[in-house]
């Protein structure tokens, strides 16, 4: 768990300047008490600029060290339902389908955020330096169309880039413009729903087992895995 991250922008990637572009704001309007962020094993870590004592989980893809405080797979994770009140998601989806999306939107607060980011599947960044599909690419109409079916709002749509370079400068726009061109895109997506669902998430005593029940109350009964 990690309850602040912050990180000097000079040092950070297009991909991360652009999510810092959409979550600084949106950190501070909505305040979220709990923060669920999964990414892509070989992407870099993403700052949080948090505003409150918030409770930031950090999980990946990758293989887990002996001694990480929670192993999980992504697409199971160890969480009751409606415990985090922002969910991220670095490099991980395509077009919504995956067992992983599905988990994400399970633990999601009624009335949270989801935040999306990655390469766009019809940039020329993906169909050159990404094609051999080292981390997944968006395929941004599909994932829009989908999280509108399940009760979300597309508050905003950031794209940049154009062939590789950190140039057009980050712009937020509808999703559908400019979709051919951008290599990179982070979308924020808020679920309509008002009804107050939040369950309690604390920590436990972790256990030292390389397979060990999750340490954290409020978790379901399932088996962390690595």
């Amino acid at each position: 768990m990690v309850v602040d991250y912050t990180q000097d922008q000079s040092s950070l990637s297009a991909q991360q300047k652009l999510v810092a572009k959409l979550l600084q704001p949106l950190l501070a309007r909505r305040r979220p008490a709990r923060i669920l962020v999964l990414k892509h094993a070989e992407a870099t870590d993403l700052p949080l600029d948090v505003v409150n004592s918030a409770q930031v989980i950090r999980l990946n893809t990758g293989e887990s060290s002996a001694d990480v405080m929670l192993r999980c797979r992504l697409s199971a994770l160890p969480f009751e339902e409606a415990v985090f009140d922002l969910v991220i998601l670095h490099h991980l989806v395509v077009d919504g389908s995956e067992e992983l999306f599905a988990e994400a939107l399970r633990v999601l607060t009624a009335g949270g955020d989801i935040v999306i980011s990655g390469l766009n599947s019809s940039g020329l960044r993906n169909r050159i330096v990404n094609r051999k599909q080292r981390v997944p690419a968006l395929k941004l109409d599909r994932i829009c169309k989908f999280l509108k079916s399940e009760s979300f709002n597309i508050e905003q749509c950031l794209l940049m880039g154009l062939g590789g370079f950190s140039r057009p400068a980050p712009k937020a726009t509808w999703h559908g413009f400019g979709l051919p061109f951008a290599d990179r895109v982070v979308l924020h997506g808020h679920h309509q729903s008002k009804i107050n669902n939040a369950h309690i998430l604390r920590f436990r005593q972790i256990k030292t087992a390389g397979r060990a029940t999750a340490a954290l109350d409020g978790c379901s009964s399932r088996e962390a895995a690595s």
